[in-house]
């Protein structure tokens, strides 16, 4: 679905409304400046705080009440995550979560930036510092009480499934049962997780990191995740990005099973997103082959 200027029109008088009507501050300006999948940003000038951004859920297909739930826990994830964060990393400060009965949004400190390219060193820096977040009482709530080994083992199955579909093939992989139990044996401890560092995610100026954002798929747990996640997407220089990040032992001290599993999480998301979403044929078939190699190697094991 696509978001159209009929919509955008619509999320911006909502949050003029709410914005001037019932939180009864002083709006100079409101434009709508981007979006993604599933949110769209909003910049306003506000008399007494100046520049700040919004984010809300634009998307309307499907089951209203499942997206309506959905936009509500992506936005308050978003928001406990950087209130968390704010005085370890650079994140934008956040100012307001608005959830009412026609619109949610988060309103947060415009930080401006440009786009030109960072340094995987300075990320992989970036990266090492989120791993050693304090944890303290932070509670992520898409998470609840579960473990992260139980969440992806559980997906790796449920992607297994939609991806044989897909392509009319099967994929032989152990029991999310047995991937719990081997993802289980690590001894590395939590950390805080973005599990979605890449450039678009990163605001920069003239190559310097000025915040890191959309928190959307993180999670605590294994930092050995993170790590694999993005050697597997290959969107940073993966040695330059090793150089930057302080603790690169925990992955000599990882068994290559649990790190071969953690890829596999990410090869089969991209499998399925190249064949369904964006058609890239080179990427699809790549991954494709990433998984076949990946689901061996850990079956070899066993």
């Amino acid at each position: 679905m696509r978001l159209t200027n009929k919509k955008i029109e619509t999320l911006r008088v909502s949050i003029a409304n709410v914005l001037n009507n019932v939180l009864e501050w002083q709006i100079e300006e409101i434009k709508f400046i981007s979006n993604g999948v599933n949110n769209a940003v909003f910049l306003i000038r506000e008399k007494n705080l100046g520049m700040l951004a919004i984010r809300t859920p634009w998307r309307t297909e499907g089951n209203l009440n499942d997206i309506n739930l959905s936009g509500m826990i992506s936005l308050k994830k978003e928001a406990t995550i950087c209130e968390h964060c704010h005085k370890y990393i650079l994140v934008p400060k956040v100012h307001k979560l608005y959830l009412g009965e026609e619109i949610n949004f988060l309103v947060s400190d415009f930080v401006s930036g440009d786009a030109k390219e960072i340094p995987s060193y300075d990320v992989g820096k970036l990266t090492s510092k989120i791993h050693k977040i304090p944890l303290d009482d932070l509670s992520i709530i898409d998470q609840k009480e579960r473990t992260l080994t139980n969440i992806i083992s559980h997906r790796i199955t449920e992607r297994v499934h939609s991806l044989s579909k897909l392509i009319n093939n099967s994929i032989i992989i152990p029991s999310s049962e047995e991937m719990e139990a081997i993802l289980n044996s690590s001894q590395t401890e939590n950390s805080l997780l973005h599990l979605d560092v890449r450039p678009p995610n990163l605001i920069r100026e003239n190559g310097i990191i000025k915040g890191i954002i959309d928190w959307d798929n993180a999670y605590i747990g294994n930092p050995i995740m993170e790590l694999m996640r993005i050697s597997e997407s290959k969107e940073l220089i993966e040695e330059e990005f090793l150089k930057g990040y302080d603790d690169v032992d925990i992955i000599e001290n990882t068994d290559e099973v649990i790190q071969s599993i953690y890829r596999l999480d990410t090869a089969l998301m991209l499998s399925i997103l190249f064949t369904s979403y964006i058609n890239d044929s080179v990427k699809r078939d790549y991954y494709f082959k990433r998984v076949r190699f990946l689901s061996q190697e850990i079956n070899n094991t066993l």
